[in-house]
């Protein structure tokens, strides 16, 4: 797959637009600045979101998260009605106080590790990277032959992805500490009073749990590490949701493998955490990076660096290219044969 000019329909000697099966055209260009920022956002926090429903489960898959759990619902269950009892209240009264009991302990359970994982997890990682290297990805990603490309359709930005090659340490820019209350998308609310109520408790609950001190301590920490002249790194490989499952980042991943190749990059590296399962078996098996190390991240997440030898992959793609190639030819061959024996 690759990106094309308004000339290609016009010159013979350049191939028309790739299409899909709908006759969609389906191109892959640089990133070209700020007309194409808020794509790039979207696209990093829609598919970043969509993943709050995969760390709910990871969580509840800790033995540890699950023993606390189920201490607080027996604590509360044992507790509660014997609190109840000493006032005088009648057995069916109990009843429905110990169904009212699991109801809030599941319910309420689930809803906050929802909380936790979307705000904790996932939107501290979306306003990092907003903060930093998506602040401007052009500027960022052309420092040292890198480079930021999407995979558009129609037109449409639906893909993204940067190589990232800065030869020195990149420090964190500490992100703006997040005011859900005074945003726009509250004021323009169906019923805004309440909206900003409500984000007036996350506002505050988010600075309890989290505190100063850790912007603070953002302010200096290193973002990326320097990268050795034979080396680049893979950010910010993001498919809208709707068109996951369909290959969509096989061209995003080559175009990063052909440029490294091409700027004498030897090895390509990759992160993935806890949530992203999925990239992680793309990655490894579909584009043969192999995992290097893993290393714990907070209380129950991880971190999984991979790497790919480009110069294997190349030498393995250009193979398959001639295999390719060659089954085309003997089908071309066969078909020719077909038709003369028909005469």
């Amino acid at each position: 797959m690759a990106s094309t000019s308004s000339t290609s329909q016009t010159n013979p000697n350049i191939p028309p637009p790739a299409t899909d099966a709908n006759g969609s055209k389906i191109e892959l260009r640089p990133y070209y600045g700020e007309k194409d920022l808020q794509y790039v956002h979207y696209l990093v926090y829609s598919t970043a979101f969509d993943l709050v429903p995969r760390g709910v489960r990871y969580i509840l898959s800790s033995p540890f998260v699950l023993s606390a759990w189920v201490l607080v619902f027996a604590s509360l269950f044992v507790l509660i009605p014997k609190q109840l009892a000493s006032f005088g209240w009648p057995q069916e009264l109990m009843l429905a106080a110990r169904i009212a009991i699991v109801v809030a302990s599941m319910g309420g359970g689930l809803l906050f590790f929802y909380w936790f994982v979307d705000h904790f997890v996932v939107a501290t990682q979306v306003y990092r990277a907003l903060a930093n290297d998506l602040k401007d990805p052009g500027a960022y990603y052309r420092t040292d032959q890198g480079n930021f490309w999407l995979l558009t359709v129609q037109n449409q930005p639906v893909g993204c992805i940067g190589m990232d090659m800065h030869k020195n340490t990149v420090m964190e820019q500490a992100p703006e500490d997040p005011n859900l209350a005074g945003s726009s998308a509250i004021r323009q609310a169906q019923w805004p009073k309440t909206a900003a109520f409500l984000a007036s408790v996350d506002d505050t609950l988010r600075g309890i749990v989290m505190g100063k001190k850790e912007k603070k301590d953002q302010q200096g920490r290193v973002l990326f590490k320097a990268h050795k002249p034979n080396e680049a790194s893979i950010r910010r490989l993001a498919v809208k949701s709707n068109l996951q499952d369909h290959g969509l980042s096989t061209p995003l991943l080559k175009r990063v493998a052909f440029w490294a190749h091409s700027h004498q990059v030897e090895y390509l590296y990759a992160e993935t955490n806890q949530l992203e399962t999925k990239l992680a078996d793309i990655l490894s098996k579909r584009h043969g990076y192999e995992l290097v190390s893993t290393t714990k991240a907070g209380w129950t997440g991880y971190k999984k660096v991979w790497r790919l030898d480009v110069k294997f992959w190349m030498d393995k793609e250009v193979a398959e290219r001639e295999k390719q190639k060659e089954l085309e030819q003997e089908a071309k061959e066969m078909d020719e044969l077909k038709d003369y024996f028909k005469k």
